[in-house]
C-alpha cells in the first residue's frame, strides 16, 4: 500500500521519454526567412507519415500552435494537443524578413542579438524568454510517465538541448536542426538525460527504453 509520504517518490520514479521533433520544411526554410506562419511544403506530410510508420505510437502528442507544426503532428496523432509553450520564437518586427535583409538593414541590432541571449532588438522575444517557457513546460513533464512526442520548431530544439546539457544559450548558433530532426530525452522523474540529437529517429525495433 502506498502512503501519502511515498507518493512523491513514486511520482519521481516514473520514467518519461520525450521526443521533440522539428516540424517539416516550409517555404520560409528555403528562403532563410524568419516566419513560422507558412504551411508545410507539398512533399512534407508524406515524409512525416513515413517517419510515423517507422515508430511505435506515442502515448501523447503535443504540437506548437502554428500550421506547419500541426500539419506535421497530424501524421502521428488524429488529435494532437496544441501547446502554446512550444510556439516558435517571436521575431517581432523581423518576422517575414530574410536573414540577409536584416543583416543589410540592421547590422548592429543583428550583432547584438547574436551575441546576447537576453537581447530582443526586434521587439519580440529573446532567446532567454523562449527558453524559459519551453523548458518550464518540459520540466513539468517529470514523473508523468510514458512516451511523449512534441512537434515544435528548430530553435526550440536548440534551446532545450542547451538546457539539458548545461550549455550557454549562445550555443544555438553552433547547432543545425533540419526539418524532421529530433531531440530525444528521458527523465527519471528528477532530471532530463540526452538520448539522441540529430536527423532520423531510431526505428521501433531499436527502442530499448520507455
Amino acid at each position: 500500500m502506498t502512503t501519502p509520504e511515498d507518493a512523491p517518490a513514486a511520482r519521481a520514479s516514473r520514467a518519461t521519454r520525450i521526443t521533440l521533433l522539428c516540424r517539416g520544411a516550409t517555404a520560409a526554410n528555403r528562403q532563410a526567412r524568419f516566419s513560422a506562419g507558412d504551411s508545410l511544403l507539398p512533399k512534407e506530410p508524406a515524409r512525416a507519415a513515413a517517419l510515423a510508420k517507422s515508430l511505435r505510437p506515442f502515448d501523447r502528442v503535443f504540437c506548437a500552435p502554428e500550421a506547419c507544426a500541426a500539419e506535421t503532428a497530424a501524421a502521428f496523432s488524429a488529435a494532437p494537443i496544441p501547446c502554446p509553450a512550444l510556439r516558435d520564437l517571436d521575431y517581432g518586427s523581423w518576422n517575414g524578413q530574410t536573414a540577409d535583409e536584416i543583416a543589410g538593414r540592421f547590422p548592429d541590432a543583428l550583432r547584438h542579438w547574436t551575441a546576447d541571449p537576453a537581447a530582443a532588438p526586434h521587439g519580440g522575444e529573446s532567446f532567454e524568454t523562449a527558453a524559459t517557457r519551453a523548458t518550464g513546460w518540459l520540466d513539468g513533464l517529470h514523473g508523468t510517465g510514458g512516451r511523449v512526442l512534441a512537434v515544435t520548431h528548430g530553435i526550440l530544439l536548440k534551446l532545450v538541448f542547451a538546457h539539458v546539457v548545461g550549455a550557454p544559450l549562445a550555443a544555438v548558433w553552433r547547432i543545425d536542426v533540419e526539418p524532421l530532426g529530433f531531440l530525444d530525452l528521458s527523465s527519471d522523474g528528477r532530471r532530463w538525460a540526452l538520448r539522441g540529437f540529430g536527423a532520423g529517429l531510431p526505428a521501433a525495433g531499436h527502442d530499448d527504453g520507455v
